[in-house]
Parts: structure tokens; sequence; C-alpha cells
């Protein structure tokens, strides 16, 4: 009996989570780009319970057993299909109102039943995002997992299906520190499951990944595929240009050529794209791809050789009630009332939002700053931070690159300045320009506030320049403002990312009053006074008011009130008015 206390007592010692850490992560060598391919969705009604002790992992309660050691029904503490419903893509914070702050792990469940459509087809799992940390069960097995709350992930489950299937998802929202984001961050960490879930089916040999972009010179469009399977060459069809060409695989399954052609170039002003089908062995891959070029030249942006003033504003993914999940509708709503404003570009902060937000930004003409959330403090010198950043970085890059509407990649936001944070940085530039060398790299840099200038070791590697600052609200000097851009003088363009202040709505005063309408346009209207011709690009923050747990004064509420727009996207403050003005006449 004492042997067995003491085999007991060792067993709680180890954690038995780690061992569920054995599955392979999933990333860039599992990237599936979809394009237009047909998706079959498992969105809907699934099981769910909050996890708050980890009880699925430590009991193993993916194993269901039916009955104990001796053939006989044992009393189990779960019951899948007695578990409340849920409906998905949602985040749990918004399900239910006891669930609002809750942090750790959560399952999900379903069955769903398997009947091949061909012989030898070949199927996959897409995730379209889970935060943070998702393992995935098939019928009992795990079968992959994935790390980072914003980008997706596929898996093959060919082998592993039957006619009917149980799929289990554990997805763990704990902030930790040597995630990205680490522990603190200014908005809200929704958990769940929260993008679409698909059911792929493929032949034998496909096409896994295709990029198909201009010549940032030549009247060339370069085409790379990568082939899953044997095969000796893709076709290319683009019919509205005439293109009708073969490119031969190697034996990485990799197509590499160049297609002389001269497109109509994508704009905001004319959202031209074209449908282009890529066929290999039986299977077709097309999209509906735009054609521009984006280019940084002295202190200037040029879009199709035209120099350009980036007129734009920042936004988080959030809806009222429904968190980070958003509806196609939402997203339009979003791109509507920026191009409203005036602008001609969004920044996607400070994470990979919705792939369906660039593709309606193709279709209705409006640039894209997307980025990945190395925001502020990390633990830059650790290997599973900088891991996890970079395939974060590949994921977003992969699923994007083939939208023209995305002209810039930020590799990280307002991080100190060490030797660490710098290697760090330049790993994830080095990505993005291996990936994807026809768009631009930036970063918010940071100001000396001592020195009034723009210092930054970062400045040097980006090709945009970009600072976020809040003169007029956390300083109220905007002297300083005129200074660091007189004492900041690089031969690159340079941009502000953040700016603005804070504003309850419908709460009015006087010029200087906080959180009043009135000084929030005051700071808009100064802001621009100061900034006028010397800047390639105004990005202030932010679109609409989001939820923060960092915002919590009798204004605030638990909301960044610095939106031009409040959280229930209906109200317009003043401040929206003034740069309205500003872009539309500019």
């Amino acid at each position: 009996m004492e042997n067995n206390r003491k085999d007991h007592d060792s067993i709680l010692l180890i954690d038995p989570i780690t061992q569920y850490d054995v599955a392979p992560i999933t990333a860039e060598q599992s990237f599936l780009s979809l394009g237009l391919r047909d998706r079959e969705l498992l969105n809907g009604r699934w099981h769910f319970s909050v996890d708050v002790y980890n009880t699925f992992l430590r009991k193993q309660l993916f194993l269901q057993p039916p009955t104990d050691a001796y053939g006989k029904i044992a009393p189990v503490d779960h019951d899948y299909e007695q578990w409340e419903r849920v409906n998905l893509p949602s985040n749990w914070n918004c399900e239910k109102e006891k669930y609002w702050h809750y942090e750790g792990s959560g399952i999900y469940t379903r069955t769903f039943p398997y009947e091949p459509k061909a012989q030898g087809e070949r199927v996959f799992l897409r995730i379209g995002a889970a935060n943070y940390i998702c393992r995935v069960w098939l019928n009992g097995a795990l079968i992959a997992r994935h790390t980072g709350g914003f980008t997706p992930f596929a898996m093959e489950i060919s082998d592993k299906l039957t006619s009917d299937n149980r799929i289990i998802l554990e997805v763990d929202s704990t902030r930790r520190i040597k995630q990205v984001p680490s522990l603190n961050y200014d908005w809200f960490n929704y958990g769940g499951v929260y993008r679409d879930i698909e059911f792929v089916r493929m032949p034998k040999t496909f096409i896994r990944d295709a990029f198909v972009s201009l010549d940032p010179v030549k009247d060339v469009i370069d085409v790379q595929v990568h082939v899953d399977g044997d095969a000796v060459g893709i076709h290319v069809r683009i019919d509205e240009l005439d293109v009708d060409a073969d490119i031969e695989v190697n034996a990485q399954g990799k197509a590499q050529g160049s297609i002389g052609v001269s497109p109509e170039l994508w704009s905001p002003e004319n959202p031209k794209l074209y449908r282009v089908q890529i066929t290999c062995d039986g299977d077709s891959w097309q999209d509906d791809i735009g054609f521009r070029r984006i280019a940084a030249r002295g202190k200037d942006i040029y879009l199709n050789g035209e120099k350009l003033f980036l007129k734009g504003i920042c936004c988080h993914e959030e809806v009222p009630n429904r968190g980070h999940a958003l509806t196609k509708e939402d997203m339009i709503q979003t791109l509507q009332d920026a191009k409203e404003l005036g602008c001609n570009i969004m920044r996607l902060a400070h994470y990979p939002h919705h792939e369906q937000m660039s593709r309606l930004a193709d279709q209705m003409g409006i640039l894209l700053w997307e980025e990945v959330p190395v925001y502020w403090a990390l633990c830059f010198d650790a290997e599973e931070t900088l891991a996890s950043a970079q395939n974060q970085m590949r994921e977003l890059i992969m699923r994007d690159r083939n939208r023209a509407s995305v002209v810039l990649w930020s590799v990280g936001n307002e991080n100190p300045d060490t030797q660490a944070r710098l290697d760090f940085m330049k790993s994830l530039i080095a990505i993005c320009k291996e990936l994807d060398p026809t768009r631009l790299t930036t970063a918010a840099c940071l100001v000396n506030g001592q020195q009034k200038c723009v210092s930054d070791r970062l400045c040097e590697y980006v090709d945009v320049i970009s600072i976020n600052e809040y003169y007029g609200w956390y300083i109220s000097d905007f002297d300083e403002l005129r200074q660091i851009l007189e004492n900041s003088q690089f031969d690159k363009p340079l941009m502000i990312s953040e700016t603005g202040a804070g504003a309850k709505s419908g709460h009015h005063g006087v010029q200087g009053e906080f959180f009043t309408e009135e000084h929030q346009a005051y700071v808009y209207r100064k802001q621009i006074e100061i900034t006028d011709g010397k800047l390639a690009g105004l990005l202030p923050w932010i679109l609409y008011d989001f939820n923060t747990p960092l915002r919590m004064n009798a204004f605030q509420e638990g909301y960044n009130r610095k939106g031009l727009i409040d959280e229930s996207r209906n109200h317009r403050k003043l401040a929206w008015h003034v740069l309205h003005d500003y872009y539309v006449n500019r």
C-alpha cells in the first residue's frame, strides 16, 4: 500500500501536459494556399466546456473509454453530448458573461461523417485561427498542434478518417512570457476558435502553394508553385492577358518561371483583378489577383511609379458581442468606414486579421499594412519566442502575398532597442525578403524623447520608418514633435503609425479637457498642422474604440477611447470630421 502511495505521489509531481507537445507544430511545410478552392465548412454547433484544471489532458478524456479494465461501465466526469453547444467560429468570452475574463483551456468537440468523393483523394483540415495553443485530436489520436493565435494552420487527415469521426480541439488562451505576444498588451485576450474550420479534399498530386506577382521593374509576371506529389510540370492561364504557359517542376516539387506581359495595374482607384488558373495532373488552383508595384525611393513611397501619400487609419479586429469573430459584413463595414474617412490605407493592428479582409480590400481598393504581434517587451533572447514569431511571420506572408492590397509587412511595435531585439527583428525582415521581395517592410520604431529625434537601430534595416507618438495627449508640448521631425533626417520614407487622443463618445467640454470630443479634435488639428508635408504617410490611432483591460478610469471603463468612432460603430466623434476633411482635400 505504501509503495502504491509513493507511485501516486511521484505521478502528481510530473506535469502530464508536456507529453502532448510531442505532436509536430504545424508550420510553413504544412501550409495550404487554397485560393478559390471548394471547402466544406465544419463551422456550426460544437459541444464546448472550459477546462480550468486541464482535466481533458490529465485524465486523457480524448480516449473516451466506455468500460473499465474489467469490462464494466465506469462512471466518467464528462459527457461530450451533454455539454453546452456553441457556434463556431466564435470567442468563448462572448458566449456567456461568466466566460468574459476566462483565460485557460477550452475544449470543443463534434462528430462528422466522411465519405470519399474520388478514389485516392487526400483530405486536409484547416483552422483559420485559434488563440493561442491548439491541439487537435481525431478519433482519439493527437494529430497536430499549433502555436500563435492569429494565423491559419492545416494538417492532412486522410489516413485517420472513418465513416464516422470525432474531432476535438483543445485551445489554450493562457498568456505566457515566451509567447508572441507575451504577457502584457493593450487589447483583449479573446480565446477560442474564431475563424473558419475547413475540410478540404485534394487529389493525390495537388498544388499546395502558389505565389503570382508582378516583377518590381520589368513587365513580367513571376510564378512560384509548390506541388505536393509527383508532377513534371504545371500550366498557367490568365485568359484576360492571353497567358498560356507551361513551367517545369523540379525534383523538390517546385516550379518557378516568368511570363512577359503588361497587365492593367491595380490601385485604390482601379482595383483590377485577374483570374489566374494553375493546373497540374488533374488538380486546378485559381485565384483573383491584382498586379501592382510598390517602392520606396528616398523619402517617398511610390505606387505604380507615382508618388503616393499614405492616408491611413489603424484598426483592431473587434466587434461588439462577437470579439474577433467578424462576419463578412463586419469587414465590409470596416473597409467602407475607412474609405469614407478618406483613407487609401489601413493598418491592421497588432496581429494578422481575418484573411477575408485582404480579399475584400483587393476588391474595394484600399491598401493594407499587416503585422505580427511582436508587441512591446518579448523574450527576444528565447529560442521558442523567436521560432513562434518567425512561424507567424511566414504563415501571414504565405497566406496574403497574393493580395495586391497588402503593401507593408510590419515586424514589430514599440520594442526596446536591445541587441537581442535587433537580431530578432532582422531575422523577421529576412523572412519577409525571402518569401516576398515585392513588398516593403516597416516597424513602429522608437523616439528618443531626450534627444528629440527618431533613434532606433532598426531604422537601418526596414524599408519604411514608422513611429508612434501621442503629442497633445501623453505629452502636451507639440514643440517636441516639431523638433523630432526636424532632427530626424533619413533617406527613407518616414510615417507616423500611431497618434491621437482619447474621447468618450458624446462627452463634451473645452479644448484641453481630457476625454472630451473637443480635445480629441484639437489634437488632430495640431497634428495635421505640424506634420503636413513632412511625412510619407499618416496612420492615426484608431478607427473604433475597443476593449482592453489596461484602461480602467471613469471615461474608459475597459475601453481604449482613442477611436474616431465609438465601439458600437455608430457614433462618429468630432475628430473623425477633422481627419476626413484633411484627407479628402489633400
